[in-house]
């Protein structure tokens, strides 16, 4: 069924005069006739009563009409949508991880959909590690980690990686003593240390960051969610870093 017969029979609606619709399309009455005829015998029932110079619709018509008026105003609309360059459309998968989007990216994932109302976000929360594993199978599009990435393998994997932004990592304790002076790292090695888990980008930046002092730090506890690290922070003056 053609966009056009819809148009002619929602027309014929509206104007109950073949005539009248021919003259609106540029065609003869006799087309008209023919178009309403095979819709009819499509649907297997009269669309029109014939009263006088008039053909009323039957309830049939009438419940059609609404359904097609929809109909072919969506189908004008996605053609509007399609030729303009400013319209993207589809969906987008993203994973990020737990700091970045805690922290970071909920104001931009709304300021974009609010610009891009028709683009579909997809948006799940993992560690640096899983992130990759990720954006390697094909199952997201993007991947915002806060790790140190080996060019090299990041070619070799067919990826692209830019660079977002430069942060620093700060270490965080509730214990209020630790404020009155600077500490350096191997000073504190004895305290109760809560880490991210195995995997996490920030772990082992983190790590990487205070290199052979590493070894000797004592791992206490190790958590994968942040709300519960930063809990533990404050209520046991345990020790964790951030970024």
């Amino acid at each position: 069924m053609k966009i056009k017969d819809m148009e002619i029979f929602l027309d014929l609606l509206n104007t109950q005069s073949p005539t009248n619709t021919a003259n609106n399309f540029s065609i003869t009455q006799p087309n008209v006739s023919i178009i309403i005829k095979n819709l009819e015998q499509d649907l297997g029932g009269a669309l029109f009563e014939r009263l006088g110079k008039k053909l009323l619709p039957t309830p049939k018509a009438l419940y059609l009409g609404k359904i097609w008026l929809k109909l072919v105003q969506d189908y004008y609309k996605s053609l509007e949508e399609l030729n303009d360059e400013n319209t993207l459309l589809g969906e987008i998968k993203i994973a990020a991880t737990q700091s970045i989007a805690e922290h970071f990216l909920a104001p931009i994932l709304f300021d974009f959909k609010s610009k891009f109302s028709n683009v579909k976000i997809h948006f799940q929360t993992q560690n640096s590690k899983e992130c990759l594993n990720l954006l390697k199978n094909g199952d997201i599009e993007f991947a915002i980690v806060e790790a140190e990435l080996n060019p090299t393998l990041i070619d070799h994997e067919g990826l692209k990686m830019e660079f977002w932004q430069k942060d620093e990592l700060v270490v965080a304790s509730s214990n209020k003593n630790l404020s009155q002076k600077e500490f350096y790292i191997d000073e504190l090695l004895k305290q109760k240390w809560i880490l991210r888990e195995t995997g996490s980008g920030l772990r082992d930046k983190f790590l990487n960051e205070i290199g052979d002092v590493s070894k000797k730090l004592k791992f206490f506890l190790e958590l994968d969610r942040m709300s519960a690290i930063k809990e533990l922070v404050i209520q046991k003056k345990c020790y964790f870093y951030f970024f």
